[in-house]
């Protein structure tokens, strides 16, 4: 006859004490889904197609990449759509200058946010943490946005004790329906392919819902102009992979103006910038040679043969490598980074042209 199954409970309950067992079902929350469907926010978007609401987001960019820019202006993105209600927004500057915090001020006024920075009104970076967890435990973090600009001035990115701590106490603040937007760095050396990586431990990246790289685009269109784009790298909803925007920056203007003059890029326009910028890195890595061609060809000298042969002379540049950028660089789109056209006459001979600027 087989055994009977064990009761865990059963030996302390008769000695009428709570078991392990007991605080185990305690702790349970089967039977809790009304009422965290109630409390469960909407996928609604604090910045559009980037965070959020109830999500704790971070950024990820380079110093001057555009981090802080952006997240105002898709900040006034949506507190002028009236989607969001600016009496429940915080942005904590720990990043800025006097003047620069005085600009931002006068935005935040602007668009009815609030702005809090450090040893203003008697605040402290280190507040942060106990107003987070009495926002979680009070019931108070449902709705309510916070802001940090950067990062590294609230826990060290470095140490990953820190780092878990911090996230711990994050993570109890959106449970808790709170929203959190984290600005941060990348590390100073870009990857093998040239791409930003995030900067510290693994454990923010880890522990948060969402994260983006920052990268700028090259080959603007224009001289003052800046693009950067967006990249998602960990999500929990429906953001975008993607987002990408350019922005003027001109030597005077002031920092209202700099956010107004933030647009969304479509991906069109990413990709001919992408292409310009691949374009003008591999004219630069070709410039000797391209050089010493022009000066071939300015000289009277047009066949395929005769160039390579005077350019390699004048630069040591080795044949192949001259042969190469005649072929990669022959055409008639000047943007594409053609330089000279070739036609070609009787027995096959080619003629060199070289040509003009559009």
């Amino acid at each position: 006859m087989g055994q009977a199954m064990y009761d865990p409970s059963m030996k302390i309950k008769q000695q009428g004490q709570e078991t392990a067992f007991d605080r185990l079902q305690g702790f349970s929350i089967t039977g809790s889904s009304k009422a965290m469907r109630q409390q469960m926010l909407e996928d609604t978007f604090v910045l559009q197609d980037l965070a959020l609401l109830g999500q704790w987001t971070v950024f990820y960019g380079a110093p001057n990449a555009g981090k802080t820019l952006i997240t105002h202006w898709l900040l006034k993105e949506v507190l002028e759509s009236l989607s969001l209600d600016g009496d429940h927004v915080f942005y904590i500057n720990s990043d800025d200058n006097y003047r620069g915090l005085t600009e931002k001020v006068e935005l935040a006024e602007k668009w009815g946010f609030h702005m809090i920075a450090p040893n203003q009104k008697s605040f402290k970076n280190s507040d942060i943490i106990e107003l987070m967890t009495e926002l979680a435990e009070s019931g108070a973090a449902r709705g309510t946005v916070i802001v940090l600009d950067t990062l590294k001035k609230f826990t060290d990115l470095m140490q990953k004790r820190e780092a878990a701590e911090f996230g711990i106490i994050s993570r109890s603040f959106v449970s808790s329906g709170g929203t959190l937007i984290c600005l941060a760095h990348v590390n100073k050396h870009k990857n093998s392919e040239g791409k930003s990586v995030f900067a510290g431990t693994s454990d923010i990246r880890d522990d948060a819902d969402c994260t983006f790289i920052i990268d700028k685009i090259g080959g603007q269109q224009f001289e003052d102009e800046i693009a950067v784009e967006f990249v998602n790298h960990k999500a929990r909803g429906d953001v975008s992979e993607r987002v990408s925007f350019s922005y003027s920056k001109r030597y005077g203007q002031s920092y209202a103006e700099l956010v107004e003059s933030v647009a969304r890029i479509d991906d069109q326009k990413v990709d001919q910038l992408k292409l310009k910028a691949e374009v003008t890195q591999k004219l630069d890595e070709d410039a000797a040679a391209i050089s010493a061609v022009f000066k071939a060809i300015k000289a009277g000298i047009t066949s395929k043969a005769a160039i390579i042969k005077n350019a390699g002379h004048e630069t040591g540049i080795s044949h192949k490598t001259i042969r190469r950028v005649l072929d990669e660089r022959e055409g008639a789109v000047y943007s594409l980074g053609h330089r000279w056209q070739v036609e070609i006459g009787k027995h096959n001979k080619s003629t060199y042209s070289t040509l003009a600027e559009t």
